[in-house]
């Protein structure tokens, strides 16, 4: 009896027998417009096993921007661990061979108010998003592409004059019919649905959920960003009182390969001989 509900425990930490494994490797890279030393590169090798993910992420920079993350508190080599099962998120950090676990915070509500001002003395949200008719095959995969334009207006709360818009510029090609895309969306909908950790899938716009003006409401709209986005590009542009726009910076991502090999229950755990720290 007692390995039966071992076994049981096991099936329900790990996930549906019915999903199988899914990893692959994605490029991100950073630019911050004017200033030195500001660019760096990030590989990030992504692992997802039922209820579980490991983002393992490597930074490559110039020395300067290296000795900058690193005074920040950055490791230039690390990974998270998201333990769904657990309601756990381990942080390691591979250069010190230290890591930190915490518990997972709550999912938070889901806002529904439709005030295109949101919180008071916040800025009116603009929100444009487009399907293209174009397509392209990524890594064997095919894709098509979506455009998406935010524009954040911040006004004086006295005179009621513009004061600054930001704008982000938003392009990916997107797949929804893979082999391994219904693993990484299960996994997005059960983390949305139990915590509100940041998602770890980067690439796409979910990280404006609750920022813009009916967000919920967009319906066909934002279905259209729905997918895995294989390759994008974010840019962002801010435009001051009298002064012209000017682009502060840039993030492209691009996925390399694509896995459904088996994964070992034990990518999951801190390595042997990594020691537990406090945060």
């Amino acid at each position: 009896m007692k390995v039966l509900l071992l076994a049981l425990g096991l099936l329900a930490s790990w996930g549906s027998a019915s999903l199988g494994d899914v990893s692959y490797v994605e490029e991100v890279t950073s630019i911050a417009k004017g200033q030195k030393g500001s660019q760096k590169k990030t590989v990030n090798r992504v692992y997802i096993k039922g209820r579980n993910q490991k983002v393992r992420s490597t930074i490559e920079a110039d020395k300067k921007t290296a000795q900058v993350l690193e005074k920040q508190g950055q490791s230039l080599e690390s990974s998270t661990i998201l333990r769904l099962g657990e309601a756990s998120v381990y942080k390691i950090d591979h250069v010190s061979r230290t890591f930190v676990e915490d518990e997972l915070p709550a999912a938070k509500p889901v806002a529904t108010g439709k005030d295109v001002r949101g919180d008071a003395g916040g800025p009116e949200i603009q929100f444009r998003v487009k399907e293209m008719s174009d397509t392209t095959r990524i890594e064997g995969i095919l894709c098509q592409r979506v455009a998406a334009d935010m524009r954040s207006h911040y006004y004086d709360p006295t005179t009621k004059k513009l004061k600054k818009t930001n704008r982000y510029l938003y392009q990916a090609w997107v797949a929804r019919d893979f082999p391994g895309y219904k693993e990484i969306r299960e996994f997005q909908v059960q983390q949305a649905r139990q915590t509100s950790y940041p998602s770890l899938i980067s690439g796409s716009l979910e990280q404006l959920r609750g920022r813009v003006e009916d967000f919920e409401a967009l319906g066909d709209k934002i279905e259209v960003l729905e997918g895995f986005p294989m390759q994008s590009v974010l840019k962002v542009y801010v435009r001051r009182a009298g002064k012209e726009e000017k682009q502060i910076f840039q993030l492209t991502r691009t996925v390399n390969s694509l896995s459904r090999a088996f994964l070992h229950p034990s990518e999951f755990y801190a390595a042997k001989g990594f020691q537990k720290v406090k945060n």
